[in-house]
C-alpha cells in the first residue's frame, strides 16, 4: 500500500495551502496545484511523463475539498485563490500529525512562518465598535458602523458580509488574536440577520 493511499486530493490541497501560508494569506491555487504535485508526484503527475504535474489531476484536490468541506475554504471574488477559514484551520492541525507522516520526507515540512498583521486587523483593534465590546461586552446595533469595518455597505448582499467577516475570523486565528476572534464570533452571534442566508 502506498503512504499516501489514505490522503485524498482534498487532504493534499488543504495540506498544501497549509504550508504556503494560507492560514493568514489568500494563496492563489496554481501556487497550490504545484506544492500538491511536490508532496504527491507520483498521484498527480501526468501518465507519461512523472517529472510534470497534472492540472487536472492537481485541480481535482480543490474541487473535491470544496464540495466536501465547503466551510472549510475562503476564496477570492475572481476566483483565483484560497485561504482557509477558522474551521479549515482547525482541521489541519487535528490531522496535522497524520499528514505530517504520510507526506513528509525525512526532513518535516517546516511550518509557515508567522506574519504581520493583517491591516483590516490592526484598523479593527482601533476602531470604537471592537473597543466598546473589549470595555463592556456590547456589540454595537448600528449596521453602517459595522459595514465600515467589514469595508462594505450596509446593503451589500449578505454574502459579501459573510465573506468579509469570515476572512477577518481567519486571519485573526492564525494570528492568535483570540479577543478579536470572540469579537467577530459576538457580532455574528448578535446580528445573525446580517449574514444569514434566506434573509435577502
Amino acid at each position: 500500500m502506498s503512504p499516501t493511499d489514505d490522503v485524498t486530493n482534498a487532504d493534499l490541497f488543504l495540506w498544501a495551502l497549509y504550508e504556503l501560508g494560507g492560514a493568514h494569506d489568500f494563496i492563489d491555487v496554481e501556487h497550490v496545484f504545484l506544492r500538491s504535485f511536490e508532496l504527491a508526484p507520483r498521484r498527480l503527475s501526468w501518465r507519461t511523463r512523472l517529472d510534470l504535474p497534472d492540472y487536472k489531476k492537481c485541480s481535482k484536490g480543490l474541487r473535491d475539498a470544496e464540495a466536501r468541506r465547503p466551510n472549510l475554504l475562503l476564496k477570492t471574488p475572481d476566483g483565483f485563490k484560497r485561504q482557509l477559514t477558522v474551521e479549515g484551520q482547525e482541521w489541519v492541525e487535528k490531522n496535522e500529525d497524520r499528514l505530517r507522516e504520510r507526506l513528509t520526507s525525512p526532513q518535516p515540512i517546516p511550518e509557515p512562518r508567522q506574519r504581520p498583521r493583517a491591516r483590516e486587523l490592526a484598523a479593527l483593534e482601533r476602531s470604537d465598535v471592537y473597543r466598546q465590546w473589549r470595555d463592556d461586552g456590547t456589540v454595537a446595533d448600528q449596521k453602517w458602523r459595522m459595514a465600515d469595518l467589514l469595508r462594505c455597505a450596509p446593503d451589500s448582499p449578505r454574502q459579501l458580509w459573510r465573506d468579509r467577516l469570515e476572512t477577518l475570523r481567519a486571519s485573526a486565528r492564525a494570528a492568535g488574536l483570540t479577543d478579536i476572534t470572540h469579537f467577530l464570533d459576538a457580532v455574528a452571534d448578535e446580528h445573525s440577520d446580517w449574514f444569514s442566508e434566506g434573509q435577502e
